[in-house]
């Protein structure tokens, strides 16, 4: 049983274990599945390519897709669901995107920082040219953080002039996986039941 609460919002959970598979993106190692894997809400007009939709585009390992706005302001909240974003030791999130170096603004509970970032010296090619692959690190302890915190969402800030980040990649360096248990369903539980009863009587008459 775990619960959870968005943007900000430190997640308590029951029952984690660590991944063992690990993924690499331009140089940094991430459990298989520390990536925000969904768009829970967003604001701004968007563009993106290499994926078929914004929450495509955004989510997952691959550094073949992205997307950006112009929209003043924009913001995209983007969601952990299998794994959630913890604060560990030094850095805890790593934005990519790509080429001329950008600004991501990062909300959470509600403080704002705003993160620069630098090139990986890794290269990535989306349909044209070969981009130069940026990063940009993001420690939550800057937030007030509690050692230790989860968090299932995160809000980045994409409209900060003069160059737009181009987002691609949201890992999370230091993370925890969700795990549950499953509950049967009551149907089945009464099925289980009514057969271990019947049983008990077909014993009894036969003793």
């Amino acid at each position: 049983m775990y619960f959870k609460l968005l943007i900000g919002t430190v997640v308590s959970a029951v029952g984690l274990s660590s991944a063992s598979a690990i993924t690499t993106v331009a140089g940094y190692s991430f459990q298989d599945n520390a990536f925000a894997d969904s768009v829970l809400a967003s604001s701004g007009a968007y563009t993106w390519a290499g994926a078929a939709s914004l929450s495509a585009a955004v989510t997952g390992s691959s550094l073949t897709k992205y997307a950006f706005s112009s929209s003043s302001g924009a913001t995209l909240q983007l969601g952990f669901t299998d794994n959630y974003l913890v604060n560990g030791a030094g850095f805890d999130l790593a934005l990519f995107e790509y080429g001329t170096t950008s600004t991501f603004a990062v909300t959470i509970g509600g403080i704002t920082h705003n993160y620069s970032s630098v090139g990986t010296g890794f290269t990535t090619s989306i349909g044209g040219p070969t981009l130069q692959v940026n990063v940009a690190q993001i420690n939550l302890d800057d937030f007030g953080a509690a050692s230790g915190a989860q968090f299932s969402s995160i809000l980045i800030g994409m409209g900060i002039l003069p160059n737009l980040p181009t987002l691609g990649v949201a890992g999370a360096l230091n993370s925890a996986p969700v795990q549950t248990q499953a509950v049967p369903d009551a149907g089945s539980t009464l099925s289980l039941l009514g057969a271990a009863l019947v049983g008990l009587g077909l014993l009894k008459r036969k003793f």
